[in-house]
Order: C-alpha cells, then sequence, then structure tokens
C-alpha cells in the first residue's frame, strides 16, 4: 500500500451523517504538473494491466518500488472513475451475481411504433407475471425492447407477460407475447457493426450486426480501463519529487 498520501497536509472532514469533523489528508491538493507530463509522450509508455497485476505489485514490477502505485491513477483518469480493473472472474461473478442478477423479458416487437405502446405500462415496481410466475418490473429498456424482472422463481421459460390492474382481479389484464426470457446478464445491452459503432434496433439495418450482452459491455468496458499510460522507469523519480515540492509535502 503506497504511503504517498501520508504527506498531504491535515484538514477537518466531515464523512457522511457525522457530527464531528474528522483530521484528515487533504486530498485536493493537485499540481497540473501530471497533465503537462501526460503529453510529454517521451515520459510515459503504454501498458496493458494483466489479470493479477495490482498497483502495488505493478510499481514494483516497473520502478522496484512499490510506493509508486499511486502514479497509475494521477496518470490515467479512467482508473480514477472505474477503480482498478478487475480480473475475468471477477468480471462473471459480479456481473451475474451483483450488476446483472436479475431476469430479461425479451417483447415482441420488431418497430419503435410498437415499442412506444409500452411507454405508458409495465413501470418500474409494478407485479407482474411470467407464464404465471409472479415477479416484480426493475426498469424498462424500450431501446431494445426488454423489460427486466426480478423474481424468486426462475422465470426463464417464460413466453408471456400480464399484470394485474389496480381495480381487477383477474391477473392476465395487458399481456404481452415474449419472444424469450434469459438472465439479465444475457440481456441485450446495445447492437454494433463491425466498426464497433452502436446500431438502433428499430431503424437500422442488422443484418450481420453483433449483439452485445450486459456482460458482453461489462467486458469490453474492464478490458478498457486496462490500457493504461505508466511513467518511464528513469523518470518516475524526479516526478515524485517535483510534484511533492510543487504540493509543498515535504
Amino acid at each position: 500500500m503506497s504511503n504517498y498520501f501520508q504527506s498531504f497536509p491535515k484538514v477537518a472532514y466531515l464523512f457522511g451523517d457525522e457530527e464531528q469533523p474528522v483530521s484528515f489528508q487533504k486530498l485536493s491538493q493537485y499540481s497540473d504538473l501530471i497533465d503537462q507530463f501526460k503529453d510529454d509522450v517521451g515520459a510515459y509508455l503504454e501498458y496493458e494491466i494483466r489479470d493479477g497485476d495490482c498497483p502495488d505489485t505493478l510499481s514494483y514490477r516497473l520502478y522496484e518500488k512499490s510506493t509508486y502505485d499511486w502514479t497509475f491513477y494521477l496518470m490515467n483518469p479512467t482508473l480514477r472513475e472505474t477503480g482498478w480493473p478487475m480480473t475475468a472472474q471477477q468480471v462473471v461473478d459480479r456481473g451475474t451475481n451483483h450488476f446483472y442478477k436479475n431476469y430479461v423479458a425479451r417483447l415482441m416487437i420488431s418497430t419503435a411504433d410498437s415499442a412506444a405502446e409500452f411507454a405508458g405500462i409495465y413501470p418500474a415496481g409494478t407485479p407482474v407475471f411470467v407464464s404465471g410466475k409472479k415477479g416484480t418490473v426493475v426498469r424498462k429498456n424500450l431501446d431494445v425492447g426488454e423489460i427486466v424482472i426480478a423474481s424468486d422463481s426462475d422465470i426463464r421459460l417464460g413466453s408471456t407477460l400480464s399484470y394485474q390492474l389496480p381495480d381487477s382481479s383477474d391477473p392476465l389484464q395487458l399481456g404481452a407475447s415474449l419472444t424469450n426470457t434469459v438472465n439479465e446478464w444475457e440481456g441485450t445491452h446495445h447492437y454494433e457493426n463491425d466498426s464497433g459503432e452502436w446500431l438502433d434496433k428499430y431503424f437500422d439495418n442488422l443484418a450481420g450486426a453483433a449483439l452485445k450482452t450486459n456482460l458482453d459491455y461489462l467486458f469490453d468496458q474492464n478490458d478498457a480501463s486496462k490500457r493504461i499510460r505508466v511513467i518511464r522507469k528513469e523518470a518516475v523519480d524526479n516526478l515524485a519529487g517535483e510534484l511533492k515540492r510543487l504540493l509543498a509535502l515535504d
């Protein structure tokens, strides 16, 4: 673990609902030195983070010091926004058990007009029935003609969707036909062509298009965060020293 931030001056912070401030490092300390450094193509290398890489171990492998792990975050805004990339197994585990843990009902629709008919029905939070098995609408993604449903039952064989009107005892009101029902991680995130451009389900020609599932998209985003810039070994000591001087951390 890097001790870089231990050198930052401390100020009083209020965390969450706490009433008493806590003395903590002033993490807003910053210098445009890093931005200037990132523009110097001779000062950094392109690197792709591998499964098993951790910030401290990568720092040691590149610089023979584990304490330069903070440079990866300062050089790469994506890492600051998304955190360190997951391993392939972590992507699968979190994708299937956390991010996309529900089900997706695929509506039997093929036009924007037919999708628009569902804009005012099946709102989020509504109890629904998928071939008689009860669930609850989590959200709608009509751009791809799908509805995300949480259910304690396995509804993957469902072929019809319905919900009960408030003033009716009939559970088969406002029924809709489904092409199929799948795990949410198998649901459609978007369609794209050979160039990686996203396509519209209703207005673009999808012949030959690739269907990207929610899990595919999670993998793509994770892979993109693996491509980072790292400071060259011969420059990292000078940069760290200059940054500390500018921020008056000594």
